[in-house]
């Protein structure tokens, strides 16, 4: 049995069910409708669904094959990308996309003592460029791309 717990699939499996749960008591109260006419709790429910389903199939696939037992939790990344995508979901309304999405990279890279400065900031200024441009320019999306009161 310890075998089952420790195994990844078993461990997934668990957050997988835990997270569609969590979502289905959030979403709960919402209305569903029908596939014709979506309600707001109709996407949330049928992806909660599905990432149900994932889940006891990963459990399933724990009990009838265990794979090999996850490694260590090391918190110092687990925090730091965590730390990051608060700072995007906070920053975007008063930082806009573009700074908010160099932040959410250079947060995210301290994660790792194996990133270089040059690689890190290349990639935080060619993803915040590439969003802006698709999300606000391209599809105009109502979300500021500068810092608001600056420009």
């Amino acid at each position: 049995m310890k075998r089952i717990v420790r195994s990844a699939d078993f461990q997934s499996g668990l957050m997988f069910l835990a997270l569609a749960g969590l979502v289905l008591w959030l979403t709960g109260d919402l209305r569903l409708g029908t596939a014709m006419r979506m309600g707001p709790g109709y996407l949330p429910t049928l992806v909660s669904s599905i990432l149900m389903v994932l889940g006891l199939g990963a459990l399933a696939v724990a009990f009838f094959r265990p794979g090999a037992a996850t490694e260590t939790w090391y918190l110092r990344p687990v925090t730091l990308v965590s730390v990051s995508l608060l700072v995007f979901a906070f920053g975007i309304e008063i930082l806009g996309l573009f700074v908010t999405t160099v932040l959410l990279v250079v947060v995210a890279s301290f994660a790792t003592h194996e990133s270089r400065w040059f690689e890190v900031l290349l990639v935080a200024f060619g993803l915040a460029a590439f969003s802006t441009a698709l999300f606000v320019w391209g599809l105009s999306l109502p979300i500021p791309a500068w810092p608001q009161g600056l420009l």
